[in-house]
């Protein structure tokens, strides 16, 4: 896990310091690949929803099936593989058939092409984002870090590749899509995997879909705030030629800045609802917190004294911010990977309202930062700073009132 979460932060790395380079001073491409960027994960990371209800399911019944006849199971309970299917065609229309409100709004070329690509490779991560949970509700650390090594590992070597050759926009949304067919690897050459594909929910299908719908619309509000980021900045701030920090250099900024904590997390995440489930106490957040803020308090402190002369140097002298924006943008993160941690206990509490509203409370608060009359380089901090500081706090007071009831 350690070294496929290494993969995962390296390659985000890559990607888009190759893109600044490939773009080179079109400013207006490199925001654009950000958007779509941004626009893919946003839904990848809706479709996490998947991976965390699957895991938390599929560990709570492995929990309490041995011995088997202690505990009786519906007898339609959930086989989430099959439904991932269902879900991944639904994922594949609903993205196509909006392709055309969204499309020109984030890509000027290529716009057919990006809705086909975004579809088709959201439609698939469906599938992956349930296998994902059966790997780590299934304690299959080894397979779900194969699965999350050659996702990331291929769009970074495709990046270079498309770089070299002097490709462009087109070449660069394939890369992003690319890493969403992983899974059909994994389950050809994982005997392991193969053995577990069918595994059982804790509950009947129809309310692990509701549970999984609760969980998307979660962790849909948690890929707003965190990969759509770019996306809203492009469609609240078109123009931004005349401000100190454009909108393309706040972008690559949050990006870089935050990277060294989220990337990691994110991987994460379903180890830290499964040690959530076995340890449901206050005192197993305090660990996670802790290494957040760690890294978060050296990271910026690091990025106010070195970022303004690496930021330029990695990704070229069209990419400009000071360090007290890259600073405040690192504690940032420390803000939002907090709620990540947070969030991960509600899911673990079966908590989904409360892990819903934690969200959506923090994405709405940055949503109106965004849009206020601002710069947008205070804007910007000030949206990744409120808003998930704000959720925070709907999490806390949810955990200790359901703590005070137990």
């Amino acid at each position: 896990m350690t070294l496929a979460t290494l993969i995962a932060g390296v390659s985000g790395f890559v990607v888009i310091i190759v893109a600044a380079r490939a773009f080179g001073a079109d400013q207006a491409m490199a925001e654009e690949f950000t958007a779509y960027w941004g626009l893919f994960f946003a839904g990848t990371g809706i479709l996490t929803g998947l991976t965390q209800e699957t895991t938390r399911a599929v560990a709570a019944h492995a929990s309490v099936s041995e011995p088997p006849r202690q505990h009786r199971f519906p007898d339609n309970a959930a086989r989430p593989f099959r439904m991932s299917f269902v879900i991944g065609l639904i994922t594949l229309v609903v993205f196509a058939l909006a392709g055309p409100v969204w499309a020109p709004r984030v890509i000027t070329e290529h716009q057919l092409s990006g809705i086909v690509l975004l579809a088709v490779g959201l439609g698939s991560y469906a599938i992956q984002a349930v296998i994902a949970g059966l790997l780590s509700g299934n304690q299959l650390w080894r397979e779900y870090a194969g699965m999350i090594s050659l996702d990331s590992a291929s769009r970074m070597v495709l990046s270079v590749i498309a770089w070299l050759l002097g490709w462009k926009l087109l070449a660069f949304i394939v890369v992003t899509v690319m890493g969403a067919v992983s899974w059909m690897v994994i389950v050809a050459l994982s005997p392991a995997l193969r053995k577990v594909l069918f595994s059982l929910a804790d509950v009947p299908a129809r309310q692990f879909l509701s549970r999984a719908v609760t969980a998307m619309a979660a962790s849909g509000a948690t890929a707003i705030l965190i990969t759509g980021f770019p996306t809203i900045v492009h469609l609240t701030h078109p123009d931004t030629s005349a401000e100190l920090v454009t909108a393309a250099s706040v972008i690559y900024a949050v990006t870089l800045t935050r990277a060294p904590i989220l990337v990691p997390l994110q991987q994460f995440q379903s180890a830290l609802i499964v040690r959530f489930v076995e340890r449901r106490t206050v005192r197993s957040l305090l660990g996670p917190l802790g290494i957040v803020w760690g890294v978060g308090i050296v990271g910026a402190g690091l990025a106010a004294l070195l970022g303004p002369w690496l930021m330029p140097a990695i990704l070229g002298p069209d990419y400009q911010a000071p360090g007290w924006l890259l600073g405040l943008l690192t504690l940032g993160a420390a803000c939002t990977a907090s709620l990540m941690v947070t969030g991960a206990a509600t899911v673990a509490m079966e908590a989904h309202g409360l892990y819903l509203l934690g969200w959506v409370v923090a994405t709405l608060a940055a949503i109106v930062a965004l849009a206020c009359p601002l710069p947008l380089s205070v804007s910007s901090w000030l949206a990744l700073t409120v808003g998930p500081a704000l959720g925070l706090v709907v999490h806390g007071v949810g955990i200790q009132l359901g703590r005070a009831k137990a």
